[in-house]
């Protein structure tokens, strides 16, 4: 059993991933960056182009996993859910269930990042992770009540580098933004104090993308209306951070939101996740291997949080 599913792994990260990931140059959509992604669909002659010029991919005979499982969409829909072993309640609005078992996590050999997060499986316990990243209005709950201290927007930059992110912790319309200004440290005491902790990159990994290596939490095709990127609010309707929950469309298997772009989050490794408002698809990859802070602290830099299910 257990070597057919690594054949299983090799024959997916042989045949599906890299031509998801192939080039096209000549792409219809623009991105601000030097990547180009071709749109995966199926096609009978192998390959066609449309009357806009974008290059389409015949993707290879067979089943494969795509969308959201029911339980997840059912799970919502309820708005509460009995996590086994909690004996309580949680709301779904504020977090989901990421069941235990094995997930594909990392990138296939020869794809960019690959070296730093190879493709591999893994085996998690059960646990629990905000739907949303902390936002301003959580944070600052944290910080009345002594638990946390104020982010300092002092941006490790030169100062003229996104100076209005300075002022979105202080503006009240901006209570359901992700807080930002944050450092490591800064994040994990919100997530103490909310006795909850920062997940792994690994199990952040996990909860972003399923269990099926998919490139990002909705899937192998690069959709920009499904996240906020750097796009110059072209195709998401955004120039920099949005609130959180604008894109549930672009939700993970398992509910959460904005785990591809809107901030980078800090895991419990010192990396950060997930590509931000001012990222490009590359970094937006669920598998992406994240970034190591040159930065203590920016204006596009967030978390959120997990917590373990006892039983």
């Amino acid at each position: 059993m257990r070597f057919m599913r690594l054949f299983a792994i090799c024959i997916f990260s042989i045949l599906i991933l890299p031509a998801a990931y192939a080039d096209d140059r000549d792409s219809a959509l623009s991105f601000p960056s030097e990547y180009r992604y071709t749109i995966i669909q199926p096609a009978n002659n192998g390959g066609s182009t449309d009357n806009s010029g974008t290059i389409r991919v015949r993707v290879p005979e067979g089943d494969f996993l795509i969308g959201q499982p029911e339980s997840a969409e059912e799970l919502h829909k309820k708005g509460r859910h009995e996590v086994t072993g909690m004996g309580k309640e949680f709301n779904t609005d504020t977090m989901v269930l990421v069941p235990e078992g094995e997930a594909l996590i990392g990138l296939p050999e020869g794809i960019p990042g690959s070296t730093l997060n190879p493709l591999r499986m893994a085996t998690f316990a059960a646990f629990l992770i905000d739907t949303h990243e902390v936002t301003n209005a959580q944070y600052k709950e944290c910080v009345a009540n002594g638990g946390c201290t104020a982010p300092s927007l002092i941006i490790d930059y030169p100062p003229t580098f996104h100076e209005e992110g300075k002022n979105w912790y202080k503006d009240l319309s901006r209570n359901d933004y992700p807080v930002v200004g944050l450092t490591w440290r800064q994040a994990a005491e919100y997530c103490r104090w909310a006795d909850k902790r920062l997940p792994t990159a690994a199990e952040w990994e996990k909860a972003a993308r399923g269990t099926d290596g998919r490139i990002y939490p909705w899937g192998n095709i690069w959709d920009g209306t499904r996240a906020n990127w750097d796009d110059r609010g072209k195709t998401d309707e955004f120039e920099k951070i949005s609130p959180v929950g604008s894109f549930p469309q672009g939700a993970s298997p398992y509910g959460a939101e904005d785990m591809a772009g809107n901030v980078r989050e800090w895991v419990d490794d010192f990396i950060l996740k997930g590509g931000s408002w001012y990222s490009d698809p590359v970094s937006l990859r669920s598998g992406d291997p994240g970034h190591g802070y040159i930065v203590e602290r920016d204006d596009d830099m967030g978390f959120r949080c997990i917590k373990d299910v006892s039983h």
